[in-house]
């Protein structure tokens, strides 16, 4: 057998979070990328997009992720819609109700990190 060396390895009571670090560059978010941009997961699930395009490489800066519409998003990437199952968008609410100066200014503090 194989002599495995899991030392770094901790065992924790819960889920273990990712740094944040770099999180502007690692669209789309979810678990399964059905958020195209940080813009968009601040919104409730319900005002989300429900059909974009992945796998464009452009970013978009504003909206904190890579372009998802439009005609060369559509040509470079691939359809996702949100509706098929194990593609939905909902849940994680935290932020979706704050005010929108409050939203802008968490993401432009995240686009820092």
């Amino acid at each position: 057998g194989y002599e495995w060396d899991f030392d770094y390895l901790r065992k924790t009571n819960g889920y273990v979070a990712v740094a944040l670090d770099g999180l502007w560059l690692r669209a789309p978010y979810l678990h399964n990328g059905s958020v195209p941009n940080l813009t968009n997961l601040l919104e409730t699930p319900e005002n989300r997009t429900k059909v974009f395009y992945r796998g464009y490489d452009v970013y978009d800066p504003k909206k904190v992720g890579f372009v998802s519409e439009g005609a060369n998003a559509e040509k470079e990437g691939f359809r996702y819609d949100t509706s098929l199952i194990a593609n939905g968008n909902q849940g994680h609410l935290y932020g979706t109700d704050l005010p929108e100066q409050d939203k802008k200014a968490l993401i432009e503090y995240l686009k820092t990190l």
